[in-house]
């Protein structure tokens, strides 16, 4: 450990006839800018140590045999989280090294991010305002608390970065996950790109053996089928594993492959029929109600079953209860047929054991949702931040900034762990800081 003392006396007057607030105290000793001297005291200090290390103390007698030689100093004015530091930082030039042969001594103790001028703290905190808010509004309103933020620009670009790395980080984690419980869905927000209107969003969600939610894709503008061979890579899907979620066919036939199984909303299920009984135009409102009404009567019956049979233990009454409930949804559809409401009709034919795959699973001892409630609130999140009608995305943009709302909402533990790689908290541990104040006082 090397320690690195530096002094400080601070001088602030008070007029007598004035009360002050706490927060104008506060407010004036911030003002004062106390953290940015500081930290600009304590990286000249390690600068010069550097620098004598290598090339002796400045006007020494030999120094000008050494292998290191002074080239003067650079003005550095890296921009962090306590504002722009103030830096002039030495640079050495190695004698015995052909071509370009400068370089700063103090870059062997302190890691700048390369040539960009703010930090990493600075730059994390800027991209987790933006998945709050507009960058606009993340510029702004992080200038309340940071005189320095960056640009609304700037901003943009590192919540790109920061998205990129976010689904790297993510993919690690969900490798050989063999998540058995899945959830998929998709929405569409604004593109700003010349080539397309709309921005398509597709979304995968698992829950792991403890029950906790793990993002397992989220992409922009490509096909399910590119889902599926991502999670299939990196066998994130167990072989058995069970998909909830709507009729989406496309969805369905890229990740229910196997002896997977997929059980359909039901919620979706009653929305999907009263959909298409409404584009059959052969029934009356009351009767599209009452058609709908039989339907749910059907599937919330068989929902309740399941939690009374698996109470009492009576997995024989439940299967019974299943085979009931697939042979009233296929008597419906064939009445339906015969009404004219085909679309009607297929739907329900299609999707009827599909609905009962909770049920199915529930009498083998697995339990899996009915409902795909889990990512509709995930949805949720997605609309909040990306589908405001102002708002237009650029396919990169879009994808980044979803993976970071998605990773930190379905796990906070993860996002964090994130953070603290990309800003490399960890080597706070190793640093080790006291302050002693040797007097408070004031003059009359």
């Amino acid at each position: 450990m090397e320690e690195i003392i530096t002094s400080l006396q601070i001088k602030i007057s008070i007029p007598q006839d004035k009360k002050m607030t706490v927060g104008n105290i506060a407010t004036a000793v911030k003002g004062m800018k106390i953290e940015q001297k500081v930290a600009e005291e304590i990286i000249k200090a390690l600068d010069k140590k550097e620098t004598t290390r290598y090339a002796g103390k400045p006007n020494t007698r030999g120094n000008g045999e050494k292998r290191y030689q002074r080239a003067g100093t650079k003005n550095r004015h890296p921009i962090t989280s306590i504002g722009r530091l103030s830096l002039k930082l030495h640079l050495l030039k190695d004698t015995q090294k052909k071509g370009n042969n400068t370089f700063r001594p103090i870059e062997n103790r302190i890691e700048f991010s390369g040539k960009k001028t703010y930090q990493e703290d600075i730059s994390m905190i800027s991209a987790e305002l933006a998945t709050k808010m507009t960058y606009r509004d993340a510029e702004t309103e992080g200038k309340l608390f940071l005189e320095d933020m960056p640009s609304a620009s700037t901003i943009n670009r590192r919540v790109i970065f920061y998205g990129e790395r976010i689904k790297e980080f993510n993919s690690n984690k969900i490798k050989d996950a063999s998540v058995d419980i899945a959830f998929a869905d998709a929405t569409k927000c604004h593109s700003q790109e010349k080539d397309k209107n709309k921005n398509g969003v597709n979304v995968a969600l698992g829950l792991d053996r403890r029950g906790e939610k793990m993002l397992l894709d989220a992409r922009v503008n490509q096909a399910w089928d590119e889902t599926a061979k991502y999670l299939d890579d990196l066998k994130a899907l167990d072989y058995k594993a069970t998909l909830v979620g709507d009729g989406d066919v496309d969805m369905k036939n890229a990740l229910v492959t196997g002896e997977r199984g997929f059980q359909m909303d039901l919620i979706h299920a009653s929305r999907g029929t009263g959909y298409r009984l409404w584009k059959d135009s052969k029934l009356s409102l009351e009767d599209r109600r009452a058609v709908i009404g039989e339907l749910e009567a059907a599937l919330y019956t068989l929902k309740n079953s399941v939690y009374k049979h698996l109470k009492d233990g009576d997995t024989g009454a439940l299967r019974r209860r299943i085979d009931c409930t697939v042979d009233a949804l296929k008597k419906l559809a064939k009445r339906l047929w015969k009404m004219g409401c085909f679309l009607a009709a297929d739907f329900i034919r299609k999707y009827s054991n599909a609905v009962v795959t909770f049920a199915r699973l529930a009498a083998d001892g697995r339990i899996v949702p009915w409902n795909s409630n889990i990512i509709e609130r995930l949805m949720g999140e997605i609309s909040k931040r990306c589908k405001h009608k102002w708002m237009r995305w650029t396919t990169r943009g879009l994808e980044a900034i979803l993976n970071l709302i998605l990773v930190r909402y379905t796990s906070e533990e993860s996002y964090e762990n994130f953070k603290e790689k990309m800003m490399k908290t960890d080597n706070l541990r190793f640093i080790k800081s006291e302050v002693k104040i040797v007097s408070a006082g004031g003059e009359l």
